[in-house]
């Protein structure tokens, strides 16, 4: 299998399952506190499903500044002396919370 780079075909989607397959990390960025965070695509995968890699950033909430709609997406692939340098955030679980809502009757 050819090695992309990084970089999406035109016209077909890459998607959470393609860069696991091929090694690559998501790196997810804000854009007002400038965090960056790795996480494995296998583990993004778990939580949202085979979604194209760039929506990742929409589906999540940065943990420094609360906002959600600031957040960039992007497959990489790090070289060995990079990936050195980076800490990579595993899925330890999954918690269903279960909340009561109420409505009021008219």
């Amino acid at each position: 299998m050819p090695d992309t780079g990084g970089r999406r075909k035109r016209g077909s989607e890459w998607k959470l399952g393609n860069a696991h397959e091929v090694g690559q990390l998501v790196c997810v960025q804000c854009g007002l506190c400038n965090v960056k965070r790795w996480y494995q695509p296998g583990d993004l995968k778990e939580i949202f499903g085979d979604i194209e890699a760039e929506l990742v950033g929409g589906k999540m909430s940065c943990e420094r500044c609360g906002k959600n709609d600031c957040l960039r997406a992007e497959t990489q692939s790090p070289t060995a002396r990079e990936r050195q340098g980076i800490r990579v955030r595993r899925l330890a679980e999954i918690r269903m919370v279960r909340r009561v809502v109420w409505r009021d009757e008219d």
